[in-house]
């Protein structure tokens, strides 16, 4: 699909619905209709947040077959802005005047790496999601000083419901005004859009704080019983990551084989450095990975084996792929 096929589906007026596809990172992808109305509320929601009118610029570094990019055309007709699109790709041009700034740019995380070498990135606000960014990226990011703001949603919700800056020390997601979070009894994070709207039960493990933020600590469905204790993947991979860091690591993903003794066996899988680095350090043995996640980890969610790998299965948009 292109922009403009896509804008000629928005603009059907005899068309209450638009069929999407979500993103497939726990299984096949699957069609859904979006009613027009959800999505014209998700864009209202981030007009607002980010002062969007009808002198502003939008970007999409993104496909419009993902809601990412859907939703930045929608943004654009909806308060009047200037949309510019660029085909997909890891090396994003930004082409715009040296007196000109992009006032929301969507990308998704393995696109910053280019984009922090563009001397115009400083004149952009970066909308980034798609998949979870690596630490590295993000002190890049914040290195450089960048307007980058990490978006919160899904396909369901027509896009973000959430946002946080990156920036030093910012660990939570703050709810757009209009959205309410709460828990479900599986302590999932559940989502309400609007009084009128149905209330979403995601999959999400959450931790919501007393300020009304949260953190995603896993997927419900990920969740590892090894030994009968509960083992959170994406928990563990976000305390073992950084002290992979020095040594080039960007990405590892936690998964489990069936043992007699523990029911599951925890594995640690490390994809190795796609970028030379000369301040990269040596790969350690698994033996010395196992010591370090002692460090950071219970004793029951230590991995009981370290493989290396060069990559890490992953969905279109960047997910890691576990299923």
């Amino acid at each position: 699909m292109t922009y403009p096929d896509f804008l000629k589906l928005w603009r059907d007026a005899d068309a209450d619905d638009i069929e999407v596809s979500t993103s497939g990172s726990t299984g096949a992808p699957k069609r859904i209709l979006l009613p027009k109305r959800l999505m014209r509320m998700s864009a209202w929601r981030t007009i607002r947040h980010f002062g969007l009118d009808a002198s502003s610029a939008l970007h999409s570094c993104i496909s419009p077959d993902y809601i990412g990019g859907k939703m930045m055309a929608v943004r654009a007709e909806e308060c009047g802005a200037k949309l510019t699109f660029e085909p997909p790709s890891n090396t994003p041009e930004l082409s715009i005047g040296p007196n000109e700034r992009l006032d929301l740019v969507a990308v998704v995380p393995s696109q910053m790496w280019h984009i922090l070498q563009l001397p115009q990135a400083a004149r952009c606000r970066f909308l980034i999601g798609g998949s979870p960014i690596p630490p590295s990226l993000r002190q890049a990011i914040v290195a450089k000083g960048l307007d980058c703001h990490e978006s919160y949603g899904m396909t369901e919700t027509a896009s973000h419901i959430a946002l946080r800056r990156i920036a030093s020390g910012e660990s939570l997601f703050y709810p757009l005004p209009g959205v309410e979070v709460s828990l479900s009894d599986r302590e999932t994070l559940t989502i309400r859009q609007g009084e009128d709207e149905p209330e979403i039960v995601t999959n999400d493990l959450a931790s919501i704080h007393a300020d009304g933020g949260f953190e995603i600590l896993g997927r419900a469905d990920n969740v590892i019983i090894s030994g009968g204790l509960k083992i959170i993947p994406e928990d563990v991979e976000r305390r073992v990551l950084p002290l992979l860091q020095p040594y080039g690591v960007d990405a590892v993903m936690l998964t489990s084989i069936p043992d007699a003794k523990w029911g599951e066996s925890t594995v640690l899988i490390v994809e190795l450095p796609a970028r030379e680095n000369a301040t990269s350090l040596p790969i350690p043995s698994a033996d010395t990975i196992i010591g370090l996640c002692r460090k950071v980890l219970r004793r029951h969610e230590v991995p009981k084996a370290v493989e290396l790998t060069s990559t890490l299965p992953r969905t279109p948009n960047g997910k890691l792929k576990r299923h």
